[in-house]
């Protein structure tokens, strides 16, 4: 009986336990004795597109199980408008409270996001990715529950920061579990999943408040995050984190259930360990996280992410979506608020939903260049229109213009809002990615945090047509600026994208010719050489 192997990896992995000699030509056969040799190159096709499935649904299901904590972090974020309006209630006594009180219930979960991403860098590199990510369920239970029992406003609030401060947990671990555990090719799809199941769980909540009391809306609440701790304990810790702390064999164990194959995952592993112990040779064991970031492979993705960020903040990405339904009732609009929210919340989903899926086959350059001018021509041409009818009576198509202005630009800065998760979990390099992953999210809401407090005084100043005004210059800028400076990263391995940062060029335009997509294809089946065997 004659074996055939499909490349020549297998040579390198496979022990050979009977006496064989190599024909030269196009495929590799293995003879013994008399037998006659038949090509096993269809059975070995097979086993490697079952091999291939197989992993593909692990990296999956290992996502899902992230993106279930997600969803439980989701919720938080919109509670506020299911709770304000019920505390509000003028038939309610039960917690009364007034504007000023309102605002700090809704705020404070901003307030504490950035604590919760300060320690999960340091949490994510010491005690690992995945553990992280259970450890952000524990706040978030107790805040839930906090809140389910609350009696007065300051235990309301304390239970709004915990849930705040469980969400900054989650944030920079959750990409980087996704992005060093999926594929290059799978990664596209997978790694802006998490901004899909925020979306969910927002519109979760908004259903939930329609039907429910407060109270229990924070009890329901408590069921994502104990569904994700049981999926979570079921799924390895990456597979790069595991090498850097010296547990080759649980790397290999885990690199073999996300790939589907130990062949494939001997070869990933070797060569993680070999660019682990070339990085080690030339890194001083001295040097903490400033200086490990003023290096060139970590400055030059620090300086992107910091820069788009601000003008993605700048472009009105969030403060559009918290402020829509006012801007379109200043035109007269009388609708339904609840219902309102659960529409715009639904179309945020279907927004995420679309571009995660465009993210398979678009390149992610392309999606940012055409997002910013998208929402550039969206947000000039609502300033125009609201400048041109400022002080004119209300008339029918006012909503229509306004909101379908809306529309369009929700549905191109969907990808803007998305960007910066998936840049954090693909452009820092594996040395300082947790920790940096925290605090440019801890650096982000702080931002956001001022940004939204001080919109109210910036729209009393530049009035909205001149608030969409700065929109859409800054989405302009951003356009530009990612134009010279954003790699593109579809196809590539983080390997490669770290070897692209640790080159001499900050421009795109200037970079390496021999940067080239990774494109992983299905084995073909070997060419027959005229014998049957």
């Amino acid at each position: 009986i004659s074996v055939c192997f499909r490349d020549e990896e297998y040579a390198k992995f496979v022990p050979h336990k009977m006496p064989y000699h190599v024909v030269p030509g196009a495929e590799f056969q293995c003879k013994m004795g008399s037998y006659s040799c038949r090509k096993l190159s269809t059975i070995d096709e097979q086993d490697h597109d079952v091999a291939n499935r197989r992993g593909m649904i692990n990296q999956i299901l290992a996502t899902c199980a992230v993106l279930l904590l997600s969803a439980g972090c989701g919720m938080p974020i919109g509670f506020s408008a299911v709770l304000l309006p019920q505390l509000m209630d003028t038939n309610s006594t039960e917690i009364p409270i007034d504007v000023e009180t309102g605002s700090w219930i809704a705020s404070v979960h901003s307030l504490a996001t950035p604590f919760g991403s300060l320690i999960s860098g340091p949490l994510a590199d010491y005690l690992g990715r995945r553990k992280t990510l259970l450890v952000s369920v524990l706040p978030l239970f107790l805040g839930w529950s906090t809140l389910a029992m609350a009696k007065s406003i300051k235990i309301v609030i304390f239970a709004r920061f915990l849930c705040g401060f469980a969400t900054g947990i989650l944030g920079g671990p959750g990409q980087v579990y996704i992005a060093e555990t999926a594929e290059p090719n799978l990664r596209s799809l997978l790694i802006g999943a998490p901004y899909v199941a925020y979306s969910s769980g927002i519109l979760l909540v908004y259903s939930l408040g329609s039907m429910m009391y407060w109270r229990s809306v924070a009890w329901c609440a408590n069921i994502l995050p104990l569904l994700a701790v049981l999926s979570i304990y079921c799924i390895p810790e990456t597979p790069a984190w595991l090498l850097r702390n010296g547990y080759e064999k649980r790397a290999l164990q885990a690199l073999t259930f996300l790939r589907g194959s130990e062949i494939s995952a001997q070869k990933e592993a070797n060569d993680m360990k070999q660019r682990l112990s070339k990085e080690r040779a030339t890194t001083r064991t001295n040097e903490n996280i400033f200086q490990l970031c003023c290096q060139r492979v970590a400055i030059k993705p620090l300086v992107i992410v910091i820069v788009f960020s601000l003008l993605q903040m700048f472009s009105g990405t969030f403060i559009v979506i918290f402020y829509a339904i006012d801007i379109v009732s200043e035109f007269g609009a009388d609708f339904d608020t609840k219902q309102a929210a659960i529409w715009t919340a639904a179309v945020r989903v279907a927004c995420c939903m679309i571009f995660c899926a465009i993210l398979i086959f678009v390149r992610r350059r392309r999606i940012m260049l055409l997002s910013g001018i998208g929402s550039g021509v969206f947000c000039l041409a609502l300033s125009a229109f609201m400048y041109a009818r400022e002080g004119l009576p209300k008339m029918h198509y006012d909503v229509l213009v306004t909101g379908g202005c809306l529309l369009g630009y929700i549905v191109f800065n969907t990808a803007l809002m998305v960007m910066p998760g998936i840049m954090i979990g693909e452009l820092f390099p594996a040395r300082i990615r947790g920790r940096t992953a925290g605090g440019v999210f801890a650096s982000m809401n702080v931002a956001l945090f001022i940004f939204a407090k001080g919109f109210p005084a910036l729209q009393s100043f530049l009035k909205m047509s001149g608030v969409f005004l700065v929109f859409g210059v800054s989405s302009f800028l951003l356009t530009l600026f990612m134009c010279l400076f954003q790699p593109e990263t579809k196809g590539r391995s983080l390997e490669h994208i770290e070897d692209y940062f640790n080159g001499d060029n900050w421009l795109w335009f200037r970079r390496d010719r021999g940067y080239k997509t990774v494109k992983l294809h299905a084995l073909q089946p070997l060419k027959a050489n005229g014998t049957n065997g």
